[in-house]
Order: structure tokens, then C-alpha cells, then sequence
């Protein structure tokens, strides 16, 4: 793939991530009462999921301020796989739950990791 379109995927999906990320941390937040008399951990993976969008935040800024800068990109390589590994993980705590609280931040890191590549170790061992 060409670098200025992973540029401009890098961009959009951190845009994304920064607008869609404090509505989402306040409807996890809300939803922690229903959850956790619904399920047994629910609760805590709605907090859990709150606490995700939070640190998508974090990664949505690191992908735009190192968007020009390809031997910055394993730094948010990395990130994106901690948020991917994150939102995998609590699938099992949310339960039904899932549905309605990771797909966006799911999505997001999907397009993120594409625009950063998947597997690219050229930049990383540049450094």
C-alpha cells in the first residue's frame, strides 16, 4: 500500500477514535448499574470498557502526532495491539454487553492497525 493513503487511514481513524472515545466512556459508565445485575462481571467490564475507550484516546493522539513520522510507527503499532488484545479480552467479561459497547472502538483499532500495517518491521528496526 502506497504511504499516503496509510497516512490519511492513520488520520481519519484517529480522528475517529478521539471524537467517538469520551461519548463511549459515558455510556460504559452509565451502564455498570444494569450490567452488574444482569451478569456477574458485567459490571466490571463495562468499567473495563470505559477504561479502554480512555486509553484508545491516548493512542488516537500518539497515531496523530507520529501520522508523518514512519520510523515512529512501531510505537503505535504496539498501542493499537494493546487496545486489540484489550477489546478481545473483555468479550468474556461483558457477556451480552459486548454488542453494545466495543464494536466502534473495535472498528476503529482495525482501521488504525491497517493505516500503521499489521506487521512492518522495516521502521521498527530503522530506530
Amino acid at each position: 500500500m502506497n504511504s499516503k493513503p496509510k497516512l490519511v487511514l492513520i488520520k481519519i481513524s484517529s480522528i475517529l477514535m478521539l471524537l467517538v472515545a469520551m461519548p463511549m466512556f459515558l455510556w460504559c459508565l452509565q451502564l455498570i448499574d444494569n450490567a452488574a445485575l444482569d451478569y456477574t462481571y458485567a459490571g466490571a467490564g463495562c468499567f473495563a470498557a470505559g477504561i479502554a475507550y480512555v486509553f484508545s484516546m491516548i493512542t488516537a493522539i500518539t497515531g496523530l502526532a507520529f501520522a508523518g513520522r514512519l520510523h515512529r510507527h512501531c510505537w503505535c503499532r504496539m498501542l493499537g495491539y494493546i487496545q486489540l488484545a484489550a477489546v478481545v479480552l473483555l468479550i468474556v467479561p461483558l457477556h451480552s454487553y459486548t454488542a453494545l459497547t466495543l464494536p466502534p472502538l473495535f472498528l476503529l483499532t482495525v482501521l488504525y492497525l491497517f493505516g500503521v500495517g499489521w506487521r512492518e518491521k522495516l521502521d521498527c528496526e530503522q530506530q
